[in-house]
């Protein structure tokens, strides 16, 4: 329910099985290992491997004459690669020991992040034509499980432990998507 980014501190109010799950994870891993357990959560990931947004945002464009997404869930597009090095970065440090959180910079809606996919794709030749994608609500598209409007974490003490700041969502987009050129 909340409207600015999640602190590693705020209370969790998981919205879904799945979410309680990871959350039972997150309580496992600081019982056992409460000096050193290290919990990293991160969102909206994807890559050029496996199954995730970008690829299948790819495919419905190849396929379909238009698409409708999602544009009123907020979040932030996060390369599997950024989450990666933060990872071994946060490994490397002696004592660090919590919970973190990682994404990349900024945020976007569903329906943002696809109108930027497509962009990017376009401008690399993946895609040869551009279609109409339409913004549609929560609401208009249901799944089983709900999902928060608002999943923007607050990565601020993960950047100040690791001394940098992460590249913006966008730039980790057209950086993803070149490689699959190559």
């Amino acid at each position: 329910e909340g409207t600015t980014p999640y602190s590693p501190d705020d209370r969790a109010a998981s919205l879904s099985v799945y979410g309680q799950t990871k959350r039972e994870g997150e309580v496992a891993v600081r019982e056992l290992l409460p000096e050193t357990g290290v919990v990293i959560r991160t969102a909206w990931l994807y890559s050029e491997d496996g199954s995730n947004f970008v690829k299948t945002m790819l495919r419905l464009m190849r396929e379909r004459d238009e698409i409708s997404v999602v544009g009123d869930q907020t979040g932030t597009p996060t390369w599997a690669t950024s989450l990666a090095e933060a990872i071994w970065k946060l490994a490397s440090l002696d004592g660090a020991a919590g919970i973190f959180h990682w994404t990349d910079g900024g945020q976007a809606t569903w329906h943002q992040f696809a109108q930027a996919i497509q962009e990017e794709a376009l401008a690399l030749g993946i895609l040869d034509k551009g279609i109409p994608i339409h913004p549609i609500t929560t609401d208009d598209y249901p799944t089983p499980a709900r999902r928060p409007r608002y999943s923007v974490l607050d990565c601020s003490k993960t950047h100040e432990l690791l001394g940098y700041e992460p590249t913006n969502w966008r730039d980790n987009l057209h950086q993803m998507l070149e490689g699959m050129t190559s």
